[in-house]
């Protein structure tokens, strides 16, 4: 077996083993649990901020991406993902030893923010990871791969999860340190995948002395305007995209007769498992094109999705909402393509860890901004009339096509020279 098969082989068992601990982490999984465990422990008011806080968790814990570039100066970054998973897989044998009380929630909270700050780090240190094995004209091919395989088994772990809440919810506990256990596997392995160049990776880095600091990487947006664009277009795509989901689990839970089977379904189980079907396409539109084409076209993915949750909410057509998850599940599988690759268009010759960590830390600031303003104008709506919360989900949708409309203008400006 060639030496690149081999690393294939490490990526899809490590990322296919930590599938099952990420899917209870994700923010339909653990919505769900947060609100119908803890429901009249704290006020609704609250309930509904913790499922916000909840759902932003994966990205405004991104904000300390630079400081995972400072860390991974000069280190064995292998070995550093490794052990940022097994901590991942710590804190989720944490959160399934919290009691459903005020405290219990506080600490679940906690837990969940820390699992998702080790995994931002991991998001930030593996992209020269990948840039380093895998060519440009098959990365995207490669990255296919291994999502495919990721988000077909997080998805059969948010069914699971879904199927024994419904019939024991206190079942959680043994759902949680489960899946963290097998997890751990996969996190352990990846210590041992051979890179590129790493040595001479780690010599260069230890030898320059110093690493990009926070002024540094926003200097880059400066200088490359190109990627400053890219970086505007998908701070407003991405605040659209993050704002409707908190929303929406809440909406599912108070206002429709969905159980919780299908709640994840339609938030988190729908999108993964339709990851496959389309993510290969993706892959090759955007080994063939640049990425702003790509986003020109992938963002009405993400637009038509929620133009059909927010049919699913005026009409009360509750089988919309599965059409919708399906619509964003598309979506989501060229999310998972562009969000990991697309930086590496604008990055030349300088390191592209600085430019995935300034990439992944504005998705902090809109994860930490966007689900927070989604649920207070859901709330905001829900105090002013009773079916007023039914229209909340028309705010990230305007926000989202403003975004695909910023793609559309740059990629043109691109094709004519001008960007």
């Amino acid at each position: 077996m060639s030496v690149l098969s081999n690393r294939i082989k490490t990526e899809l068992f490590s990322w296919t083993s930590l599938a099952f601990t990420l899917a209870l982490l994700e923010g339909g999984v653990a919505g769900v649990l947060i609100k119908n465990g803890f429901e009249g422990q704290v006020s609704d008011w609250l309930l509904n901020l913790c499922v916000a806080i909840a759902t932003g968790a994966p990205y405004y814990s991104n904000l300390i991406s630079f400081i995972w570039v400072k860390i991974s100066h000069g280190r064995n970054k292998a070995k550093l993902v490794s052990n940022l998973a097994i901590l991942v897989c710590f804190a989720t044998v944490g959160i399934s030893q919290v009691s459903f009380t005020s405290k219990g929630l506080l600490s679940l909270i906690v837990l969940l923010v820390f699992a998702r700050i080790c995994w931002s780090g991991i998001l930030t240190i593996r992209s020269p990871i990948w840039r380093d094995n895998y060519p440009r004209h098959i990365r995207g091919k490669v990255t296919a791969k291994l999502a495919t395989m990721a988000s077909l088994l997080m998805s059969l772990a948010a069914i699971g999860a879904g199927w024994l809440l419904d019939w024991h919810f206190s079942s959680f506990t043994w759902i949680y340190s489960g899946f963290a256990l097998l997890s751990l596997t996969g996190a352990w392995r990846y210590r041992y995948l051979s890179v590129r160049h790493h040595q001479k990776r780690v010599s260069d880095e230890k030898l320059s002395g110093k690493s990009a600091s926070f002024l540094e990487l926003i200097s880059t947006l400066r200088q490359n305007r190109p990627f400053a664009k890219y970086m505007l277009s998908m701070f407003v795509l991405g605040s659209g995209n993050l704002m409707f989901m908190a929303p929406l689990i809440v909406f599912l839970n108070e206002h429709t007769s969905l159980n919780k089977t299908s709640q994840i379904l339609i938030t988190t189980a729908i999108p993964l498992s339709l990851i496959p079907v389309a993510v290969n396409w993706w892959a090759k539109l955007l080994d063939g094109n640049h990425v702003f084409r790509f986003r020109a076209i992938h963002s009405w993915g993400f637009f038509s999705a929620l133009l059909l949750f927010n049919i699913a909410q005026f009409s009360g057509i509750e089988w919309l909402f599965f059409i919708g998850a399906c619509c964003y599940g598309i979506a989501i599988s060229g999310g998972v393509i562009g969000w990991n690759l697309g930086h590496n268009d604008f990055v030349g010759k300088a390191r592209p860890m600085d430019y995935m960590a300034i990439h992944v830390t504005l998705t902090g600031i809109r994860g930490l901004l966007a689900p927070l303003i989604g649920i207070v104008f859901y709330q905001w709506l829900s105090n002013q009339t009773e079916n007023a919360s039914q229209y909340a989900l028309l705010l990230p949708l305007m926000i989202t096509g403003l975004g695909g409309i910023l793609f559309v203008i740059f990629d043109r400006q691109r094709l004519k020279g001008k960007l």
